[in-house]
């Protein structure tokens, strides 16, 4: 999904679900690092960040994987949107 297809994602939240050291070499700025394996740190920490929560890694396949999951908890507003290389430079956008 594009980024620009999520509602209201100015509002939200990116979250990279790559690990910590992915994230320390490259990121997109103002997005939040919760590594996909902490499944109990993302579960206690998602209430805390606004929605819709925009999920990214490397190609998308861990983020796929935590938006399936969290779905399947119950989750809304949760979406995979790919890789993190194709977000703006700064996030959010505007």
């Amino acid at each position: 999904m594009l980024l620009r297809e999520v509602p209201n994602y100015q509002q939200g939240t990116l979250i990279d679900v790559r690990s910590l050291e992915e994230y320390a070499l490259v990121h997109a700025e103002g997005a939040v690092n919760i590594p996909w394996y902490r499944s109990e740190r993302l579960l206690n920490e998602l209430p805390h960040y606004p929605k819709p929560w925009m999920f990214a890694c490397e190609e998308g396949v861990r983020a796929g994987l935590v938006v399936f999951s969290l779905r399947m908890l119950g989750f809304e507003e949760v979406y995979n949107i790919g890789r993190w290389l194709d977000m703006p430079r700064r996030f959010p956008e505007g």
